[in-house]
């Protein structure tokens, strides 16, 4: 998989990130439209799409099996890089229209990673921005994405030579019908728009359209179902693989002690002697001896972080305390009891533990789901590298990223550039 680079700077609401539920388990009629759409094709193929899925795949079937090689784009097919008098791919000087890659036959403009999701976080971070760290932040983004995005049109292309060229339009037609009817309401909705008159005008006002979009989303749609028929690994894992795994990482299995307890503090200072601070947590300590509760105590007149929860902390990990003291005491001290005071720098402690838990690990019984998934998805992800791989070796790729020399902010725009053919 290609290596993202890392950006400069990358606030939490960056546009690229993964969605917050990735849950592949939940129904994809229930997941939220991702609205970047070029998220990775890797990890589920086909499921992001929904209904739509199984219309792609029932096209692709039908046109692969009504396919007789007439008409099929074969894989020795020669298609000439367009090319201007500097002999670098044209691109046009509107900022969206700029090429930043070129996946065989296929251009990759700026408008096609910048979408409406980057475009909302741009018009949020960029007010009062000099345009030259605009432009620096539009190409970081555009950085990020590329790889997964390339990744995509290598496998369209590689779908695009085996599918019938005939049969193409008729898929495009019906995904795009499938994309009008299920998806373009939702990001309507999404962008408070009453129509798709509408939504086309504020599209365009951020350089992108409704054709992009539906052209995006059946490159993806078809690349997803390729991916998928052409990466087939064996869901099956034999029970002493996964033993084997599970003794070759027993050390991820294992957890520590653990603990949950109360503490009272006091500290001391410019205005109280450690002799007061001693005094006034010994009386604090005798109340709870003599029988008000632990949380009244804390609550009225103990200094530590959690005095107005009770004094309670929640559960703490063996070792994890910066004070080596507190932390001796929490886990050798008899649950329920009260310690003696303990001194911790210009600190002094009580505490009571209120429930812990000794050092285990996980049982193979409880981790061999896990373990059947772990090895499942290392599969996949071979087989992916491995066919990817294969369609790297016949379709080439440039991208004004490629010269090391180069950067975000001044790309490289003669660098990697494919030689005057390409294979399809």
């Amino acid at each position: 998989m290609p290596t993202i680079p890392a950006a400069t700077s990358r606030p939490k609401d960056w546009p690229t990130a993964a969605p917050a539920n990735a849950d592949a388990k939940k129904s994809d009629n229930d997941k939220p439209l991702d609205n970047h759409v070029l998220s990775s094709i890797r990890a589920n193929p086909g499921a992001p799409l929904g209904p739509v899925r199984d219309l792609i795949a029932s096209e692709v079937a039908k046109a692969v099996a009504s396919g007789s090689g007439e008409g099929v784009v074969p894989a020795a097919y020669e298609s000439a890089v367009a090319t201007g008098t500097s002999g670098v791919p044209e691109f046009k000087s509107l900022e969206t229209a700029l090429v930043v890659a070129r996946v065989g036959p296929e251009v990759v403009l700026e408008a096609d990673l910048l979408t409406p999701k980057a475009v909302e976080f741009l018009e949020k971070v960029t007010p009062g921005m000099p345009p030259e760290k605009v432009r620096e932040l539009r190409l970081q983004i555009c950085q990020q994405v590329l790889p997964q995005h390339i990744e995509t049109l290598l496998v369209y292309v590689d779908a695009c030579r085996e599918i019938p060229a005939d049969k193409l339009p008729e898929i495009r037609k019906n995904v795009d019908r499938a994309f009008d009817e299920q998806q373009l309401p939702r990001m309507m909705k999404e962008a408070n728009s009453p129509n798709s008159m509408e939504y086309e005008k504020s599209l365009r006002a951020r350089g992108t359209s409704l054709d992009r979009m539906r052209k995006m989303f059946f490159e993806r749609g078809l690349a997803q179902e390729w991916m998928r028929k052409n990466v087939k690994t064996d869901e099956e894992v034999p029970h002493a693989e996964l033993i084997a795994w599970y003794q070759n990482h027993l050390v991820d299995y294992e957890y520590p002690a653990k603990a949950r307890f109360e503490a009272l503090t006091v500290k001391t200072g410019l205005k109280r002697s450690r002799q007061q601070a001693w005094g006034i947590l010994a009386e604090m300590g005798n109340e709870v001896l003599a029988g008000r509760s632990f949380e009244e105590v804390a609550k009225g007149r103990s200094e530590g972080p959690t005095a107005s929860s009770g004094g309670a902390f929640d559960w703490t990990s063996k070792g994890s305390l910066t004070s080596a003291s507190l932390d001796e005491a929490i886990f050798s001290l008899p649950v329920g009891q009260l310690s003696a005071i303990i001194e911790d720098g210009e600190q002094l402690h009580i505490v009571r533990v209120a429930e812990r838990k000794d050092a285990g690990r996980i049982p193979f019984t409880e981790a061999q789901v896990e373990i059947r998934d772990t090895l499942i998805t290392d599969r996949r992800r071979e087989a992916t590298d491995a066919y990817l791989e294969k369609i790297r070796q016949r379709t080439p790729v440039w991208t004004v990223f490629d010269d090391p020399g180069g950067s975000s902010a001044a790309p490289q725009f003669t660098a990697g550039r494919p030689t005057p053919s390409v294979t399809r």
